[in-house]
């Protein structure tokens, strides 16, 4: 019979020796559980950044529009020299050297003219100054749900990495149990087949079985780590870290009854989602722009000046050069309307604004109609949850009986080996059904929760 020297015969315990020599390990490892994972995602995640940054944006504008009315202080001087003709408003040509300064409240000014820069200047169209502070008020509740929308499906998204990971690291546990049983079933069988109370065959299957367990178990491994990078990647952390989730994962959550109605679940989750309240909000912005766009043709745009400053200068036609200085006060007020080619310009914007409403509303719906689907599925997914862990649940015990009751026997001799491998595989299998059918439950139990619009960082497991 051949020995356990044999590498393709290798004890599960040889066996995970050599691969984790053979494996790199994570330079460090860390403990999560779900509360903190939901902590490090709400305060790191860079989407989440970027939305509460989208939402200081909106203030900024919200700001500058409630400012539109506000003036402008300019102040400033200017130093105009001429030398060369100049055409009076006679029409006669003159040879004129002439120089001027003002100092004061704007700049620029000339001659007879106005100032050119006032030094107090109020300039805004009546329409933008009436209706963009309600525009970007509109704007920065719509952002602040668009913000508080993306926090929930990045803090849902943790969740789903976290449970896992938590699957993964549970499952790899169940199969080096396996693994340990079946090295109990190993040493039986060899000891059997030595002594001639066994068949080898039956030694052979018992180590064939145990080098699937062993592939098996690598497998997971693997999936534990990738688990482990995508979590880290959603809560901003290193990725070198290896993430450890906390035993208790395997406890059963309950967030939302599956009793409770699914009519009654989706009026909350649509009086709830933020992501209605943010579509609602760009309905009442675009119809909020139509109206300002009807009304722009009847406000006029305003330009309301005042500069006072000290201006002096001369020429050679007056007998003196740069005298004279005196105070100076300009006052301009001008109200233009204006009608954009003829109109059809201001039917046009109109027409694009109308077209951004409907589209907006046709948004609304899809949204929706989302929702909808969303809860649907959540709660439908709880129920069936609910019933594959009672089922696993039934079935775990059952093949735990069963493989306890067949070690026994065939320790007796009473049973074939091949009898408790199969019994053993039907635990092994038992044991992953149930860890997947738990997390699965809390899976859908997160969903529903996140679909029926309630925060997922305000909980605490």
């Amino acid at each position: 019979m051949p020995t356990t020297d044999d590498p393709k015969l290798a004890t599960p315990d040889d066996k995970a020796k050599r691969t984790a020599d053979a494996l790199p390990l994570p330079s460090t490892e860390s403990q999560i559980n779900l509360a903190s994972a939901l902590a490090m995602a709400g305060a790191d995640n860079p989407t989440i950044a970027l939305a509460e940054e989208a939402v200081r944006a909106s203030l900024a504008d919200q700001m500058q529009a409630r400012a539109l009315l506000f003036p402008t202080i300019n102040s400033g001087f200017n130093f105009r020299l001429h030398d060369g003709n100049l055409l009076t408003s006679s029409g006669i040509m003159r040879d004129v050297n002439s120089e001027s300064l003002y100092a004061g409240l704007g700049a620029s000014a000339r001659g007879t003219s106005t100032v050119a820069i006032p030094g107090v200047n109020i300039f805004a169209h009546l329409a933008d100054a009436a209706f963009e502070p309600r525009l970007a008020r509109l704007r920065v509740q719509s952002r602040s749900l668009d913000s508080t929308a993306i926090r929930n499906q990045i803090l849902l998204a943790a969740i789903e990495r976290y449970f896992d990971l938590a699957n993964a690291e549970a499952r790899l546990q169940a199969v080096h149990q396996s693994e340990s049983e079946l090295a109990e079933v190993v040493r039986v069988t060899e000891k059997f087949a030595k002594a001639g109370q066994g068949r080898e065959p039956d030694a052979l299957r018992a180590l064939s079985e145990s080098l699937l367990l062993h592939t098996e178990a690598q497998q997971i491994e693997e999936e534990a780590s990738v688990a482990s990078t995508e979590l880290a990647r959603l809560l901003a952390s290193d990725p070198v870290t290896r993430l450890r989730a906390d035993p208790e994962a395997l406890s059963m959550i309950s967030l939302v009854q599956e009793s409770e109605p699914l009519d009654h679940l989706i009026q909350i989750a649509l009086s709830s989602r933020p992501e209605v309240g943010a579509q609602a909000t760009n309905i009442r912005e675009a119809e909020t722009r139509l109206r300002q766009e009807r009304v722009r043709p009847l406000l006029p745009v305003i330009s309301v000046g005042f500069s006072v400053g000290s201006f002096g200068g001369g020429s050679d036609l007056v007998g003196y050069r740069f005298d004279h200085f005196g105070g100076r006060m300009d006052f301009d007020a001008v109200a233009i309307w204006s009608l954009q080619n003829l109109g059809f310009g201001n039917k046009a914007v109109q027409n694009r604004v109308r077209s951004e409403l409907n589209q907006s509303i046709a948004e609304q719906a899809r949204i929706v109609d989302d929702i909808r689907n969303q809860v649907a599925a959540a709660h439908a997914q709880i129920a069936e949850r609910q019933r594959e862990v009672e089922v696993a649940r039934r079935r775990l015990q059952s093949s735990q009986n069963g493989f306890r009751a067949e070690l026994i026997r065939t320790k007796n001799l009473e049973g074939k080996p091949i009898e408790v491998l199969n019994s053993l595989n039907q635990l092994a299998a038992a044991r992953q059904a149930f860890i997947q059918a738990v997390i699965g439950f809390n899976q859908a139990q997160f969903r529903l929760f996140v679909a029926i619009g309630q925060p997922p960082g305000a909980i605490s497991p």
